[in-house]
């Protein structure tokens, strides 16, 4: 449930705000302002919230879906990079040149070809102009949803379960960048988050509430944990992976120190206070940039709980996945012994209930180019 401001100054904004909106997206829907289309299928996944919804790992398993079959890019703005223009995200790119999200798919998918670009535009004439032995037979479209100069051949929107569209409101006083009513441009709706004992019941419920044009598909998904893997182990050969049974692993019980700087930690600290013994939480603000002062900030938690627990049972940190792929980047400044102690938490997305009907469109809107515009409200 989204918590409600009686302050009479926040609804004029958000009034406004609508408004902006709402005649933005009339100027689109009325062919005033003009989203291009492309010669290949254009998949993007976004979200009408602000707020982590869960972007990348869907983004995540939709490549995991559709690479051993075709080739495929990724566009994303970079968020909070420092950097400008298009970059090209390569195996050596940092955190601050091409942002977190980026940085984590590169890692992850090496052989995936991944534009960072405030411009979609820009970046889709540059992947069309490659060789057509280099070209990609897929673009995927990261947090893609209010960029209406590009027209996707197909859409995803992905809605937090536990914040679900008809209880929020408009910014600043909500926290949806539009109205609930643009969920119609999706071709898709993922409810993510969801719990795993969601009941049947929930579910029609939260179905219901969407109310959804008979075209469009609406799955479930949940957030499934791996187990730690040491930060070292983020760069990889292609033939290792985060979850070789050779890596370290921590056993249940292990005295960790919780880090995160997601947008909705909750989940996250709540997963590793039922397998180990949290000492100590360090919370940031969403895609936070460790300065010096954080990082000592971290060493000095560290000491502490290390001291209170005695030098014969280490205490280890635990951060988010997103929060490891910066901390990478500064493993110098962190030293031998406090990277050594350092793990992160691997997630992935589970398509609850019909995951098989869930691939079978992944892989029809890879084939898929427009054709036409969807219903706009």
């Amino acid at each position: 449930m989204q918590k409600r401001t009686n302050n009479p100054l926040l609804h004029l904004l958000s009034w406004l705000y609508g408004c902006g909106v709402g005649f933005r997206n009339f100027l689109f829907n009325q062919g005033v302002l003009k989203g291009e289309t492309y010669p290949v299928p254009l998949i993007c996944v976004g979200n009408i919230t602000v707020g982590g919804t869960g972007k990348t790992p869907h983004i995540e398993l939709i490549v995991s879906l559709l690479s051993p079959s075709y080739r495929i890019a990724i566009i994303s703005r970079g968020y909070k990079r420092k950097s400008h223009g298009q970059r090209v995200v390569t195996r050596t790119s940092t955190v601050s040149e091409v942002g977190d999200e980026p940085r984590q798919l590169g890692l992850k998918y090496p052989h995936v070809r991944i534009i960072v670009d405030g411009d979609r535009r820009r970046a889709m004439r540059h992947l069309m102009s490659l060789p057509e032995g280099e070209r990609p037979d897929v673009v995927l479209l990261d947090d893609g949803f209010q960029h209406r100069y590009v027209h996707p051949s197909f859409s995803i929107l992905l809605v937090d379960a536990q914040r679900e569209l008809h209880e929020d409101t408009l910014l600043p006083v909500g926290t949806l960048r539009e109205p609930a009513s643009a969920r119609y441009r999706a071709d898709c709706i993922v409810l993510t988050k969801c719990p795993s004992n969601l009941q049947p019941i929930n579910l029609r419920i939260m179905q219901r509430n969407l109310a959804l044009y008979p075209h469009q598909r609406i799955f479930f998904s949940r957030v499934i944990y791996r187990d730690p893997a040491p930060l070292a182990s983020l760069v990889r050969d292609s033939e290792h992976t985060a979850h070789d049974p050779q890596h370290q692993t921590l056993p249940s019980g292990t005295s960790v120190i919780a880090l995160a700087g997601i947008a909705s930690p909750n989940p996250f600290y709540d997963y590793l206070e039922r397998h180990y013994k949290v000492v100590s939480r360090i919370t940031f603000q969403d895609h936070h940039n460790f300065r010096t002062k954080d990082l000592e900030h971290i060493r000095s938690v560290w000491q502490r709980e290390q001291a209170i627990v005695g030098v014969d049972e280490p205490v280890y940190i635990i951060s988010t996945e997103k929060d490891a792929v910066r901390l990478f980047d500064l493993k110098q400044q962190l030293g031998d012994e406090l990277t050594a102690r350092l793990f992160y938490l691997p997630i992935a997305t589970e398509v609850l209930y019909n995951p098989e009907d869930f691939k079978k469109m992944i892989f029809q809107a890879a084939k898929a180019l427009p054709s036409g515009l969807r219903p706009h409200l």
